[in-house]
């Protein structure tokens, strides 16, 4: 089903469109993991994505807000021509609310000023994302990981059965199991929308992980799954995280899933790797930036100035 936006119709990213929408992600790669077709394609029915061309070589993604209804885009993906700027700068002043970018890169914003200057910028610190040496990780060397080297030391005494194996499409049924674990853990209700929210990207990934081209890691304790990590190369030379799960009640498997993880991104000759987000939890900052990333990447939110919001 198609939507009209902007001028624009507008339909659901579906598997049906990897072959295009991929195609024009790998010619505009950008340092986003989400702009990625299998991230996008993932989250797709949680967040409403939808896409569009604007010209033969940018396209749109919007994404619907519940349960307001109002529709936003995501950063234009490609070549922003002038013409099309102004048709979408006057389509977004009809509306009655004040549209927003969301999701924008910093050098979207420095090559983009003529656009980008109609609306208002803020930084998303918590949209930010962490940028890592896969060999830092993989190997964890010198004096500021010692922390991490004892953690994986213990876990590896506490739990001598222990195992870490690639993921399989075999693996959905155990990867949704450690996230309701992990959830039910932390007293997360099963019916919680972000839960389920998750749960429904994991499940599609894990339903087309050959054909998403996706990687991954398991690691269980004799026969029990306690975490799983699932990532894709983007490019020659980056590796993004999407998900990375583990059971809270093991000293150190988290620290565990992250070094196997590294371990098996260096493997494939990747050399840095994208964390993605914080999404402002602390602790999960903390845990980022415990393991020193190379860089975080800044993500601004735009609002349209002069709109007929009311």
């Amino acid at each position: 089903m198609t939507s009209n936006f902007l001028g624009l119709e507008f339909e659901p990213i579906t598997l049906e469109h990897k072959a295009v929408l991929q195609e024009h992600l790998r010619r505009f790669p950008q340092r986003i993991s989400g702009y990625t077709f299998a991230s996008l394609a993932a989250w797709a029915e949680p967040y409403g994505f939808e896409w569009s061309r604007a010209g033969d070589d940018c396209v749109l993604i919007c994404r619907l807000s519940k349960p307001s209804g109002e529709r936003h885009l995501l950063q234009p993906i490609g070549v922003v021509n002038s013409d099309w700027c102004a048709r979408l700068l006057a389509e977004a002043r009809k509306l009655n609310y004040a549209l927003k970018m969301l999701s924008v890169a910093k050098d979207f914003l420095d090559r983009h000023g003529p656009l980008c200057d109609q609306f208002t910028a803020e930084e998303d610190r918590s949209g930010a994302n962490y940028i890592y040496l896969a060999r830092d990780l993989a190997e964890l060397s010198g004096r500021r990981y010692a922390k991490k080297r004892n953690l994986i030391t213990q876990f590896s005494k506490l739990y001598p059965d222990w195992t870490a194996t690639p993921l399989d499409p075999r693996c959905g049924p155990p990867c949704v199991a450690v996230l309701l674990a992990m959830a039910h853990g932390e007293g997360v209700a099963t019916d919680d929308s972000t839960l389920q929210a998750e749960l429904k990207a994991v499940d599609f990934t894990m339903h087309h992980f050959e054909e998403l081209e996706q990687r991954g890691m398991m690691i269980r304790i004799g026969d029990e799954p306690v975490a799983f990590s699932i990532f894709e190369c983007v490019g020659l030379e980056t590796a993004a995280v999407h998900f990375e799960k583990a059971s809270r009640e093991h000293k150190g498997l988290y620290q565990m899933i992250n070094r196997e993880t590294s371990r098996m991104v260096t493997a494939v000759g990747c050399h840095l790797i994208n964390r993605e987000e914080d999404l402002g939890d602390e602790g999960l900052r903390q845990a980022k930036l415990s393991y020193f990333p190379l860089d975080i990447y800044p993500v601004y939110n735009l609002t349209i100035t002069g709109s007929a919001e009311r």
